[in-house]
């Protein structure tokens, strides 16, 4: 009988105790919730209209983006066009910064790596100007970060890395910080199945292809379309060569923007080779092709017509588009 109370006993204490852990990590998980604090609570991220990233003793080293009619451009990186879905996970994430505060001591600044001149800066600017935001980041730590707000002494431990976001792990803040990760490298935004001809200049050649309509004696057959070369008459080249030259060609991403200014060491502003391609409505993009950018010669320069930004691309791109359908198989 007293063996029996005995394991009874147990059991009943290893209910309580199943029943303490449970509501006391209940109370850990909501005090938790309730420790995080927005840092941001009013920020309005359709109002921003100008983006600083910096450190405070090397402002030009620094990034800055601008909104322009509707679309970000990285004004820091040759004005080049900014990836509008990073610029816009950026807002977002600033939106939704919380953290746990950590100190609220200025003599604590130091520890977290938040004092004005080693911090990075982060100023969110709206329409002539206004200041919306100003967040100080110091030391990171994997998806983390310490913030605060220009102006307060609170210290938080934000719930997103920035500095990780910006590459500033380490680095000298003399140093210009890389602006290729945000900047649109893809130099075509045309559809290609809109696209009814391409045309290549090589040298003095000229190579002209048309997508014509395929005849057929069903006319209940769905209509179908067949590309061709038309010029020269000589020397055509088979379909599917045509249709690689256009798949290539509608998909030219640069290696990296090395300038706006076409120079000519880079064999752009007379080009010998370049690519077009018009669609259906008229809209004609052209692709201009440089010379090598060393001597090692794995990438060429290369420039969108009417658009003034220099790219470096690699050389598949070139060969794919002028040399290799003009081989014999």
């Amino acid at each position: 009988m007293r063996r029996k109370n005995l394991i009874t006993l147990i059991i009943v204490l290893g209910v309580l105790v199943v029943i303490y852990l449970i509501q006391n990590l209940s109370t850990d998980r909501k005090t938790m919730s309730e420790s995080l604090v927005d840092l941001c609570p009013d920020f309005n991220s359709s109002s921003v209209n100008q983006i600083k990233v910096y450190k405070q003793a090397y402002p030009d080293s620094g990034l800055m983006f601008s909104k322009k009619d509707g679309l970000w451009l990285l004004e820091s990186y040759f004005g080049a066009p900014a990836r509008q879905s990073e610029i816009e996970k950026l807002l977002g994430d600033v939106k939704g910064l919380q953290g746990e505060i950590r100190s609220t001591n200025q003599e604590l600044f130091g520890d977290f790596e938040i004092t004005e001149d080693v911090a990075l800066h982060m100023e969110f600017v709206g329409v002539d100007s206004a200041p919306l935001i100003h967040i100080l980041v110091g030391k990171g730590v994997p998806k983390a970060c310490f913030a605060r707000n220009n102006g307060s002494d609170t210290v938080f431990m934000a719930n997103t890395n920035f500095v990780s976001r910006f590459a500033a792990w380490n680095a000298e803040p003399s140093k210009r910080m890389p602006g290729k990760r945000w900047a649109e490298l893809t130099m075509t935004d045309f559809d290609k199945e809109k696209v009814n001809q391409i045309e290549l200049k090589i040298n003095k050649k000229t190579y002209r292809f048309e997508k014509k309509e395929e005849i057929s004696g069903d006319t209940l057959q769905t209509i179908s379309f067949v590309w061709q070369q038309v010029e020269p008459s000589k020397g055509k080249l088979e379909e599917k060569k045509i249709t690689d030259m256009l798949n290539r060609i509608s998909s030219l991403r640069g290696n990296e923007i090395i300038g706006n200014d076409t120079l000519k060491e880079y064999k752009l502003d007379k080009p010998s080779h370049v690519a077009s391609v018009t669609t259906g409505d008229g809209v004609t993009a052209s692709f201009n092709f440089g010379a090598f950018t060393d001597t090692t010669e794995t990438t060429r320069y290369a420039s969108i017509e009417g658009r003034p930004h220099v790219y470096k691309l690699a050389k598949y791109n070139f060969e794919s588009i002028f040399v290799n359908p003009f081989k014999e198989d």
